[in-house]
């Protein structure tokens, strides 16, 4: 199995695992069209160690909004909106934390920094491989991409 088809596979679970059991959503699912714009929120997470890149996620505002209502269990817009850097630095922290755990499995160690929301932590992504995943869920699409090398 390539580290494409691994690692892909790994985030697929990891995506899985926070919205059934932490987001009360079984219908999460992976699809094959971009669910996200580049105008959209995104937070990222930089990742170090055998493995190296980050892990962006794409969350269109729609999406973003109600995951934050789900987190912070208020509908009060501008606490929503004001709640919307640390409930999306929360969710990536969950679903690197997940899949990190994971890559253990293939012989990876990794130590992953602190999500920057709306700020991309790597410039230069022309030197690494690149995953594009987008997901359905109950609370809308998303796209996660995963830009990394191998150390």
């Amino acid at each position: 199995m390539s580290g494409y088809e691994r690692y892909s596979k790994y985030l697929v679970r990891s995506v899985n695992h926070i919205f059934k059991h932490f987001l009360d959503d079984n219908s999460v699912e992976e699809v094959y069209e971009t669910q996200s714009s580049d105008k959209d929120p995104h937070v990222a997470v930089e990742i170090d160690g055998t493995l190296s890149g980050e892990i962006m996620i794409n969350l269109p505002k729609k999406t973003l909004d109600l995951i934050t209502r789900k987190f912070i269990r208020s509908d009060d817009p501008r606490y929503i909106r004001k709640s919307y850097n640390d409930v999306a630095g929360e969710l990536a922290n969950l679903i690197t934390g997940t899949f990190a755990n994971q890559m253990q499995y293939a012989n990876h160690e990794i130590k992953l920094n602190a999500p920057e929301f709306n700020d991309d932590p790597i410039t230069m992504k022309a030197l690494y491989e690149n995953i594009n995943l987008s997901f359905n869920s109950i609370y809308g699409g998303f796209d996660i991409d995963f830009y990394y090398k191998e150390n």
